[in-house]
């Protein structure tokens, strides 16, 4: 992966290209300690990931974060800061980054973000392939019968429902079978997959769509309720990230704490297809 570094503080800086440098994860291509000047050579530059700081002088890091998401959408951000108030992390996450480290920094925090960073980068442009494998019709045939050698084994899909507190409810079971229907036959979730596990169970594909539909539903309000608890946990932070999305996750979080009606909305197929990728992702 390629790093770069902004902060207004030339010792923050320093310290993270050490850390990045001496524990081999990657090369640092550029830093800047003027929010305005580096936006300029992030387009540039076109790093992988950059580190920024959320306070800085002439411009703070969200802003930085939207100029340079809305010219370039493929470079990955990670927020460092002293700032703990959760509505600011809030926005940060809102404006795209994918995590944020509280100052001061710690070298195995760094070591471990960044690799968790860096693997989500390279499940995404594998999931990339794999979709463009199946728009090629002359390829599709080959992607099914790799997927369907490879399906065996659901152990790591259940595991991760189990962290995220679902394995208790009904609809655990029926994200398992579609989950296992699509490692089989290949592809990602719809409404024909859904049709097919329900024939198969002899039940009706609306029953097993609603049981799935309230996991998921369980499983976003535990998410939730540990990022009130504690930002920095690896399942609010590294494994929720799969399958839901952020706004679905703090409306959530409002909810739970009185400042909303209604809860996070849940998307059966972006839920489905991050079971996918993270159970393929094993497979790597």
């Amino acid at each position: 992966m390629r790093y770069y570094i902004v902060d207004d503080s030339i010792g923050i800086v320093k310290a993270i290209e050490n850390i990045i440098e001496s524990r081999d994860i990657g090369d640092v291509i550029g830093f800047e300690t003027m929010p305005d000047k580096a936006v300029e050579e992030i387009i540039l530059k076109k790093p992988d990931i950059v580190l920024v700081d959320l306070l800085m002088p002439t411009m703070d890091g969200i802003e930085l974060v939207k100029k340079v998401s809305s010219i370039n959408k493929n470079i990955s951000f990670v927020m460092i800061s002293k700032v703990s108030d959760k509505e600011m992390i809030a926005q940060a996450y809102d404006a795209g980054i994918e995590f944020f480290i509280q100052k001061p920094i710690n070298l195995k925090e760094i070591e471990s973000v960044l690799g968790n960073v860096a693997e989500k980068r390279k499940m995404n442009s594998m999931m990339n392939d794999i979709k463009g494998i199946f728009r090629d019709e002359n390829s599709q045939e080959q992607s099914l019968q790799k997927s369907s050698q490879e399906g065996e084994g659901y152990g790591d899909i259940i595991l991760f429902l189990g962290m995220l507190g679902m394995n208790g409810e009904k609809g655990t079971t029926d994200i398992i079978s579609v989950c296992r229907y699509l490692l089989k036959h290949g592809g990602f979730y719809n409404k024909t997959a859904l049709e097919e596990v329900a024939d198969l169970s002899g039940d009706s594909s609306k029953n097993i769509e609603q049981r799935m539909r309230r996991a998921i539903k369980k499983g976003l309000s535990n998410v939730a309720s540990i990022g009130l608890s504690d930002y920095g946990n690896d399942i609010f932070q590294v494994y929720a990230n799969y399958v839901f999305d952020f706004k679905s996750i703090k409306d959530e979080m409002n909810y739970i704490e009185g400042k909303k009606q209604n809860g996070g909305r849940v998307a059966i197929p972006k839920f489905i297809d991050g079971l996918i990728m993270y159970k393929n992702s094993k497979n790597v």
